[in-house]
């Protein structure tokens, strides 16, 4: 007969899993950015209307392959630093992403998926010359799909506790959105080094919030003793639960009156 072990209370994350936790993000959000370098390196001269749109925009000339080899740049860039950033988490909070394999499956399939949807808007604005507007949905692109991944880590990690996931997921990505913000005015605007350094700050800060985020909640109900973000939690009456009125038991009767019945 298998044990059941059922986590009592919300999960207490140590100082170690912080740091690891932290590490591994940055590891996930270098890999990503590797990717980006290499076919940077390979492709510099096809992709230097993604950095440099106003020259494009003043007349300059810009290769037939640009949307093409752009797409394929944001879609590897994003699902590596997804993928690996995901199994980095996995192996630091073994116990928690215990569902590796379907975590992978998941992470892979939604990020193909917001591709496929991205991409009409992709040739849309490149055909009709907006190159800000092309930059800004790689942006967005890469957001969206860190996003998903995440969320999906969170969720299938622990069911139970979901919504702190998804609460730590949302800070975190506040908490980067700011610190690539401030990167880019303190780096006199320059797009270039902000565009290497946003997934490894991004995926860092992915592993750190997160953890604080649980040891702030299992602080939280350690002082108040209220598990409210567990998912059983329920606050007031939701909508189409109604109490259930236990019937009667049968009224007791002799043997002879009920083979007669």
């Amino acid at each position: 007969m298998a044990e059941e072990n059922e986590q009592i209370g919300p999960p207490s994350p140590s100082f170690l899993t912080l740091v690891l936790k932290t590490f591994a993000g940055l590891g996930g959000g270098i890999v990503g950015t590797l990717i980006l370098l290499l076919i940077f390196l390979g492709a510099s001269t096809i992709l230097q209307p993604a950095w440099q749109p106003d020259a494009i925009a003043e007349g300059g000339e810009k290769s037939p392959l640009f949307i093409f080899v752009f797409l394929a740049t944001i879609f590897l860039t994003s699902l590596g630093s997804n993928v690996v950033g995901s199994l980095l988490f996995s192996f630091v909070e073994h116990e928690k992403y215990s569902r590796t394999s379907t975590v992978m499956y998941q992470v892979f399939f939604i990020n193909l998926v917001i591709f496929v949807m991205m991409a009409p808007f992709y040739l849309l604005f490149d055909a009709r010359g907006l190159m800000n507007m092309v930059a800004f949905m790689a942006g967005f692109h890469v957001l969206l799909s860190s996003l998903a991944s995440i969320m999906i880590l969170e969720i299938l990690g622990n069911l139970k506790y979901a919504l702190v996931g998804v609460y730590g997921v949302i800070f975190s990505l506040m908490t980067s959105t700011g610190l690539i913000i401030a990167a880019y005015e303190f780096t006199g605007q320059n797009a270039t080094v902000v565009l290497f350094a946003a997934m490894p700050l991004m995926w860092a800060m992915v592993g750190f919030v997160t953890v604080i985020v649980e040891m702030l909640y299992k602080w939280l109900y350690t002082v108040y003793g209220r598990d409210f973000l567990a998912s059983q939690t329920s606050f007031g009456q939701d909508y189409g639960e109604a109490e259930v009125e236990e019937a009667p038991p049968p009224p007791d009767v002799s043997g002879s009156e009920f083979l007669n019945k």
